[in-house]
């Protein structure tokens, strides 16, 4: 059985087998604080480079999904670009990037979400998702 480990920040999530739906699975204190987030009239945005969230670990944690969008790759921008705007619009509560972001910029990410009432986490996937 082939089992996947991903990073979040600081935080480990779960891993799960190929022989069913893969998908990564965020540690408790995180979903915890996206739970908090998800209250907000705000949207909780994932990257196009991040894997697509399981709805029933989110619903589970009292998520609410219908503010969760997976956004599609970028033609234009790079993911650094695209979170840049989406922290400046004021529509988001909280979004989840790839850690692929250089360490400087994640730092400057989250300096300036701060500022606009808004958080950003970064996934480091260190093996392949299966889905």
């Amino acid at each position: 059985m082939l089992n996947t480990t991903f990073h979040y920040s600081d935080a480990i999530y779960d891993s799960c087998s190929v022989n069913r739906h893969c998908v990564p699975q965020l540690n408790h204190p995180i979903l915890s604080r996206l739970a908090q987030l998800s209250e907000q009239r705000q949207w909780i945005l994932y990257t196009a480079q991040c894997p697509r969230p399981h709805y029933q670990q989110l619903s589970m944690h009292r998520i609410q999904c219908h503010k969760i969008i997976h956004m599609k790759a970028s033609r234009s921008g790079s993911e650094m670009d695209i979170v840049l705007k989406a922290i400046q619009s004021g529509n988001a509560s909280a979004i989840v990037a790839s850690a692929s972001i250089d360490k400087a910029n994640q730092r400057r990410l989250q300096h300036m979400a701060k500022q606009h009432q808004c958080e950003v986490f970064f996934l480091n996937k260190t093996s392949p998702v299966f889905h």
